[in-house]
């Protein structure tokens, strides 16, 4: 009795927990390290413009598919432990292997070389 007890325990833990490691290998997914190419701020237009890649050479893949799944939309910058900062990302279509990050004024300076997560929103719709 006390051994089914114990695995019912177990598996209602497990039910529980299954979800959350889920949203976490999802949001894990859909970060990725990049490196600056060159930054450009406008304050007489409060933009800072971002060129940018994949961090590693092996990312790549998956940097392209991010980029080609999200282009357009809301991503997430994180600068070492700094805070998050929104803004757009953007695909090059005339630049392979490229981005386009357009972040407010105020946002943490980048510099060019310096690396940074990406976070893309986790529920894309987009067909």
């Amino acid at each position: 009795m006390r051994t089914r007890f114990r695995l019912l325990l177990l598996l209602v833990a497990m039910a529980l927990y299954a979800p959350m490691l889920a949203a976490t290998r999802q949001a894990e997914t859909n970060a990725i390290a990049c490196r600056v190419i060159e930054a450009h701020a406008a304050a007489h237009l409060a933009v800072v413009a971002v060129v940018f890649h994949q961090a590693q050479k092996a990312d790549q893949p998956r940097f392209a598919s991010l980029l080609l799944q999200h282009s357009g939309e809301e991503a997430e910058v994180q600068v070492g432990g700094e805070a998050r900062t929104a803004g757009s990302v953007f695909r090059l279509k005339s630049c392979f292997g490229r981005g386009l990050l357009l972040l407010p004024a105020d946002a943490p300076p980048l510099k060019d070389g310096e690396t940074f997560t990406l976070t893309f929103a986790q529920d894309n719709n987009k067909n």
